[in-house]
């Protein structure tokens, strides 16, 4: 909170009742507004706070004072009591981005994470808000995601039955899936021979299309190296293709219809089976 920011209002409300624009009691709550005002600059913090209190309950819509007992409960973090300010700040005006996010960032701190995620995605992205409102909105998607996985773990405990027969979990739909590939931060990747992409499954779940580039035709087998390089068995094009990590795509090795792929740690290389020749083949990286 900057003390520039009350100072003004202050002093724009000295000229406001002197002008007798007000009825008594809104007077009267001017008064304690301004007094909290001197206690704060006092650093007398506590007593400035009961004053803002006094001034709100004699003036439940005075919008200053329940703006800088926010900013003030907000700095001690006495967040939930800030709260009612900051509510009261969003009834009288619903698009002001600076109330908005600051509700979204202390539900967000309690753990709402769906009421933190409705006011923070109302801020739009012309706010001076949205920066720090988007970091939010991230943190809790992928908490959400991992609240998510685990009721998926909780739910799927026991993976074989009596008979010792394994039990299976539903990761992802895709289309005649093909190859899969599991890189070293648990993302899961599968080629779809049918829509000729590759698909990404985080560890949380969440899919999404890794890459539609014009060069796959026809994925088969993948790989995934020491780097988190993603190789495909290009079948169609008769070649390999590597995928970086940020989704850049080329032409790695020529191939006559690639078929499965195992990348080798120990020795950086590919092993490819050349299924026009009936070979297996290997790639140093």
């Amino acid at each position: 909170m900057k003390k520039n920011l009350i100072i003004s209002i202050f002093l724009f409300l000295v000229l406001a009742f002197n002008t007798n624009a007000y009825a008594d009691v809104n007077e009267n709550a001017a008064v304690m507004y301004n007094q909290a005002i001197d206690l704060y600059k006092q650093d007398n913090i506590n007593a400035s706070i009961d004053l803002f209190k006094k001034a709100i309950e004699l003036k439940p819509d005075f919008y200053e004072a329940h703006y800088n007992l926010a900013q003030i409960l907000m700095s001690v973090e006495k967040n939930e009591e800030a709260l009612k300010s900051l509510e009261a700040l969003l009834a009288m005006n619903p698009n002001d981005t600076e109330t908005l996010y600051n509700i979204g960032k202390i539900q967000y701190k309690r753990g709402y994470l769906s009421n933190a995620n409705k006011h923070l995605t109302a801020i739009p992205e012309s706010a001076p808000q949205y920066p720090s409102a988007k970091i939010l909105i991230d943190k809790i998607e992928k908490r959400q995601d991992e609240l998510k996985l685990e009721a998926i773990i909780k739910e799927h405990k026991n993976i074989t039955d009596e008979s010792g027969k394994a039990h299976y979990i539903d990761i992802a739909e895709i289309q005649a899936p093909s190859g899969v590939a599991v890189d070293s931060e648990g993302n899961i990747f599968s080629a779809s021979f049918a829509e000729n992409s590759i698909y990404k499954v985080s560890i949380f779940g969440k899919k999404s299309v890794f890459t539609g580039s014009s060069l796959i035709k026809g994925p088969i087998g993948l790989a995934a190296d020491s780097k988190n390089n993603i190789y495909v068995a290009n079948y169609n094009a008769n070649n390999i293709l590597k995928i970086t990590p940020n989704g850049s795509v080329s032409i790695f090795a020529e191939i006559q219809k690639p078929y499965c792929i195992l990348y080798d740690s120990i020795h950086d290389r590919l092993y490819v089976t050349e299924q026009q020749s009936n070979k297996v083949v290997k790639i140093d990286l």
